[in-house]
């Protein structure tokens, strides 16, 4: 898994996926305004003033064609199986983080450039997440909601583009989208040509060289074929291997796409069963302890971690009031 996910980055180091895959949730004409041929990678590694350590999955920046402006997007590339709740949380700490090191390293002036935060997901269930940090605040007045911390991030759920249509046939993203949810091998070497029209040419070496090295480790995890795979070094050469024996890679394949899924489906499954079962114990405990709970406690405590849960229930044992629980 770890070769795959450094395989997977290795893709995004090339600007024409950053570029279709924007392209598969956004319309925006600034996209057009961008030079993606001057996109340069940052340190996606960052050291905060107190030397505590995060480390994004990317980082680039791209200049504006005019203006002498530069865009910044955070693009986390961890290709989760599975939501996680507190998403836009990690991506405002990651921001903030990455201002700090353009500050220090003099990149930036006295006004920050603009930035887009962009969560790829890859898993077969529905993302859950909120999409912005105040999804995860407790309720305030109106008074106090302008001074809350604020980011919102672009979703890229693969699953869910697929599943509505209406993709691109010829985006470096939708094709990279259809590889890894097939279920058929059968399905790729039609995948694999279209890849080949798209790159074809002068200056495309590369990029087919990372496709090539991401789709053959894809084929041995999914596959797990019963004889050694010759090393392959382009996209003809996978599509040949494929047509060259068929059942080596068939017999596996999809079962382990079925087997991804319901593995996914039943993580997801007992994370949410347990969090909203524990929920719903302490709701009753604190109801038949101190009597009916204000609709903010009720609210606080169904919006709250599994882990900030059972705390609350072990200070329920010796708390006297609803604000003991909470302390």
């Amino acid at each position: 898994m770890a070769r795959r996910d450094a395989l997977y980055r290795r893709l995004f180091q090339h600007h024409q996926l950053l570029r279709d895959l924007l392209a598969c949730v956004m319309e925006a004409s600034w996209l057009d305004d961008l030079d993606w041929a001057q996109c340069k990678a940052l340190d996606a590694h960052y050291v905060g003033d107190h030397l505590q350590q995060r480390a994004g999955d990317g980082a680039w920046r791209i200049p504006w064609r005019s203006g002498g402006q530069n865009l910044y997007l955070l693009l986390m590339l961890e290709n989760q199986s599975r939501s996680d709740r507190y998403m836009a949380l990690r991506m405002a700490t990651y921001a903030g983080l990455l201002y700090q090191s353009l500050l220090r390293q003099k990149e930036a002036g006295l006004l920050l450039p603009p930035l887009l935060p962009v969560v790829l997901y890859s898993g077969s269930q529905p993302w859950s997440a909120p999409r912005e940090v105040s999804g995860l605040l407790q309720p305030v007045v109106p008074d106090l909601a302008g001074y809350q911390l604020g980011l919102r991030y672009v979703l890229v759920d693969q699953g869910a583009l697929l599943q509505a249509g209406g993709l691109p046939e010829r985006n470096l993203a939708a094709v990279l989208f259809r590889l890894e949810h097939s279920q058929r091998i059968e399905e790729i070497p039609q995948l694999l040509h279209t890849l080949m029209q798209v790159i074809r040419g002068p200056g495309h070496e590369e990029l087919e060289r990372s496709f090539s090295a991401y789709i053959r480790q894809l084929m041995l995890m999914r596959a797990k074929p019963s004889e050694p795979v010759p090393t392959t070094f382009n996209l003809q050469e996978l599509s040949m291997l494929i047509s060259e024996k068929p059942g080596l890679w068939a017999r596996q394949w999809e079962e382990e796409g079925r087997k991804k899924g319901r593995e996914e489906g039943r993580q997801e499954g007992r994370v949410e069963g347990l969090h909203d079962g524990q929920a719903a114990l302490l709701q009753r405990q604190l109801t038949r302890k101190f009597g009916p709970l204000p609709a903010e406690v009720v609210q606080r405590i169904e919006s709250a971690d599994l882990k900030q849960i059972e705390t609350w229930s072990l200070n329920f044992v010796d708390a006297h009031t609803l604000d003991d629980v909470f302390h």
